[in-house]
């Protein structure tokens, strides 16, 4: 598979995306959000190497019952 390409699923197959496609979708979400989304990026350094960081406000991850992170969305009125 080339990078960035996301594989469709078959129908009555179910399995989590593999490092690859899950990187290609969290990058394309990103990539259609802008600053009045909610969404803010940095960049900056860790350890001497380069991070990019998106803060996306209203939201938390959290983690479902096979352990899996999930990112959930937080009402403003909780």
């Amino acid at each position: 598979m080339r990078p960035g390409a996301i594989q469709v699923q078959r129908r009555g197959v179910s399995r989590l995306p593999h490092l690859s496609e899950a990187l290609a979708l969290v990058l394309g979400a990103l990539g259609t959000l802008n600053r009045s989304s909610g969404v803010r990026t940095i960049n900056t350094k860790m350890n001497g190497q380069p991070v990019a960081l998106a803060m996306i406000e209203g939201a938390l991850f959290g983690e479902d019952t096979e352990g899996n992170t999930t990112l959930d969305e937080i009402n403003a009125g909780e």
